[in-house]
C-alpha cells in the first residue's frame, strides 16, 4: 500500500519511469456499475474495473473484473445511510480493490448505493494510496431528491481530490426527440470518454498537473461565465454541453 501523502508522487515515478500507472474505474450503484460494464466491454489496455452494489440481482448483470456485493441479506431500500454503514463494514475490502494510481469513482446521487457507498468507496481508495476522481450523475430535479443528491455531493467532494459533476437536467439540450434510455446511455459514453482521454493523456503529463489541465476544459466546455465552477477541491461542472474531451501529446485538451 502506498502512503497516501506519497500517492500522486508515486504515480509521477511510475510514469516518469516509463511504468505502466494503475488505474481503477469503480462503479458503485445502479448507474456507476452500468458505466463499468461499458467500460469493462471497452477492454482499456492498463484498466481495471469493480462494480459495488447492495443489490444482488443488478450486481449479477453488471460487468466488471471485482464485483463487490454490500449488506448481503439486508435490504437498503433506497437507504444512502444504510449503504453507508454497509459500505464502511466492508472498508477493508474496498481498499484491496482499490489499490492504485488513479481511481475514478462513478456514482449516481440522489439513491441509496451511490449516495452512501459512493463516498466511502473514495475514501477508501484514496487511503490504499489512490488519487480518487469522483463521476457523479446527478438525477433530474423533478425526480425530487434533491437534499439526498446535495447531501451526497458534499460527502463526495471531502472524500475526494477531485470530482467531475454530469447534470442530467442538461440532456434536453441534445435535442428533443432523445429518449430516456439514449440519454442515459449518452452519459456513459461521456463517462468512459473521459477515462479514455486520461489514459490517452498520462504518458505526457505528471498525475499531479491532470486534473488542473481538466478543470480547463471544464470552463471550455461551459462555455459560460454564469455556470459556477469550483477549484478549491478542485469540482469540474464538466457536462453542461455534454460535450467530450480529448487529449493529445502537447497536453492540449479541447473537444471532441
Amino acid at each position: 500500500m502506498v502512503p497516501r501523502e506519497s500517492a500522486d508522487e508515486s504515480g509521477v515515478a511510475r510514469i516518469d519511469g516509463g511504468l505502466d500507472p494503475r488505474i481503477v474505474v469503480a462503479g458503485c450503484g445502479g448507474a456507476g456499475c452500468n458505466v463499468v460494464s461499458q467500460v469493462y466491454e471497452k477492454d482499456l489496455a492498463g484498466v481495471e474495473t469493480v462494480a459495488v452494489n447492495t443489490d444482488a440481482g443488478s450486481l449479477e448483470r453488471a460487468r466488471a473484473d471485482v464485483r463487490i456485493l454490500l449488506a448481503q441479506g439486508v435490504a437498503v431500500d433506497g437507504d444512502p445511510v444504510l449503504a453507508e454503514y454497509a459500505a464502511e463494514a466492508c472498508r477493508d475490502l474496498l481498499k484491496s480493490a482499490t489499490t492504485a494510481d488513479i481511481v475514478f469513482i462513478v456514482c449516481g446521487l440522489g439513491g441509496g448505493t451511490g449516495t452512501g457507498a459512493g463516498p466511502v468507496l473514495a475514501d477508501a481508495a484514496r487511503e490504499a494510496g489512490a488519487h480518487a476522481v469522483g463521476i457523479a450523475i446527478l438525477p433530474f430535479t423533478a425526480e425530487g431528491r434533491q437534499d439526498a443528491v446535495e447531501q451526497g455531493l458534499a460527502r463526495l467532494k471531502e472524500a475526494c481530490d477531485s470530482v467531475v459533476i454530469l447534470d442530467n437536467n442538461n440532456l434536453h439540450k441534445l435535442g428533443a426527440d432523445l429518449g430516456l434510455v439514449q440519454g442515459f446511455d449518452f452519459v456513459n459514453r461521456v463517462v468512459v470518454t473521459i477515462v479514455e482521454g486520461v489514459l490517452e493523456h498520462l504518458s505526457a503529463t505528471a498525475i499531479t498537473g491532470l486534473f488542473e489541465e481538466v478543470e480547463a476544459v471544464a470552463r471550455e466546455m461551459v462555455g459560460e461565465p454564469a455556470m459556477p465552477i469550483e477549484v478549491a477541491t478542485p469540482v469540474i461542472e464538466a457536462a453542461s454541453d455534454f460535450a467530450p474531451v480529448a487529449f493529445d501529446a502537447s497536453g492540449f485538451i479541447g473537444l471532441r
